[in-house]
């Protein structure tokens, strides 16, 4: 939690957008934490194919799920 990684946009979906930061590591970036300002739309902010800095804010072990933050990534590593 709090570690900040570097991947690649894999999967948008309605509710946000996948990104893979490790090989077979793929995470959710939830609409609400890819910008700072409110988007209604992933393809608004990022296109399958972009690297982007992400914030792990949730480790979920059990479930395997992994949620990520791009708009708490400091502004000098995007």
């Amino acid at each position: 939690m709090g570690q900040t990684l570097h991947g690649q946009v894999t999967k948008l979906v309605p509710f946000g957008a996948f990104v893979q930061v490790a090989d077979g590591i793929e995470g959710l970036i939830h609409l609400r934490e890819l910008t700072t300002t409110p988007v209604e739309a992933p393809e608004e902010v990022v296109q399958v194919g972009d690297e982007v800095s992400v914030v792990v804010i949730e480790f979920d072990r059990e479930r395997r799920k992994l949620a990520l933050s791009r708009r708490q990534v400091s502004p000098d590593v995007r």
